[in-house]
């Protein structure tokens, strides 16, 4: 392990399965919970600096790519049970992601909910139909089909046919009781609000899902985040009890 800092937090980092990873440390007491940055290690971390006041621990994996595919969810899963073992931590942890980060989030509960006790998300890409260009989002789709297409292996043909995105898969979320706080800009052009995070909502509230959903006025897909970060861990621990 190498040891250096993040946002003045003590940190060190090592490799699993040749995947680069960090381990963030609270300065508090530690409370042997931890939170799982799926994506984007250093982006907008005020939601994860929170955390670490809280007194909990922050972990980071490389992924292949950013599109959760196969491989990359198994091992984050490998990896969450090594965590949970190799530091004396819980045996769940909450997935936060931005983004492609969301889709992460998301997928890893539904594949492998018994290592997730809940989760933040922001902005989440939980739909590949829509972020490949079958929808209404406009900004850069021939270069999202693209490396859609690359990442998962996808014909044209089997991205139209593609029924593996998130939002495909839910019912696990339900069914362990995982709650969700998402959050998402009103403006944003990228992800597609009501192709993708709304589709979660629905279904949480239609089938009794514990889920807060936070709108931020006239923001587009960047800065991700919310204003009262201890709003989302709040939420989480009661919800998660």
């Amino acid at each position: 392990m190498t040891k250096n800092t993040w946002n003045n937090f003590d940190a060190e980092e090592f490799y699993f399965e040749e995947k680069k990873a960090a381990i963030v440390y609270p300065k508090e007491k530690a409370n042997g919970k931890w939170i799982i940055k799926t994506e984007y290690r250093n982006a907008f971390p005020e939601v994860e600096i929170a955390f670490l006041n809280k007194g909990y621990h922050l972990l980071y994996i490389a992924n292949d790519n950013r599109w959760a595919g196969d491989e990359d969810l198994a091992r984050k899963a490998r990896f969450i049970e090594y965590v949970s073992n190799e530091f004396g931590l819980d045996k769940k942890c909450i997935p936060i992601g931005y983004s492609c980060g969301g889709l992460y989030a998301v997928k890893l509960a539904e594949k492998y909910p018994h290592l997730v006790s809940g989760m933040y998300i922001d902005a989440p890409a939980l739909n590949i139909l829509s972020l490949a260009g079958f929808g209404d989002r406009k900004e850069n789709t021939d270069q999202f089909f693209i490396e859609i297409a690359n990442s998962l292996g996808l014909t044209r043909s089997g991205i139209v046919c593609y029924r593996d995105s998130a939002i495909d898969n839910m019912k696990p979320l339900i069914e362990n009781n995982i709650p969700i706080y998402m959050s998402y800009g009103n403006a944003d052009d990228v992800v597609v609000y009501y192709e993708n995070g709304k589709v979660l909502y629905d279904y949480y509230v239609a089938n009794g899902g514990k889920i807060k959903v936070e709108c931020i006025s006239m923001r587009k897909h960047h800065p991700h985040g919310v204003p009262v970060p201890e709003r989302v861990i709040d939420f989480l621990e009661e919800n998660m009890k």
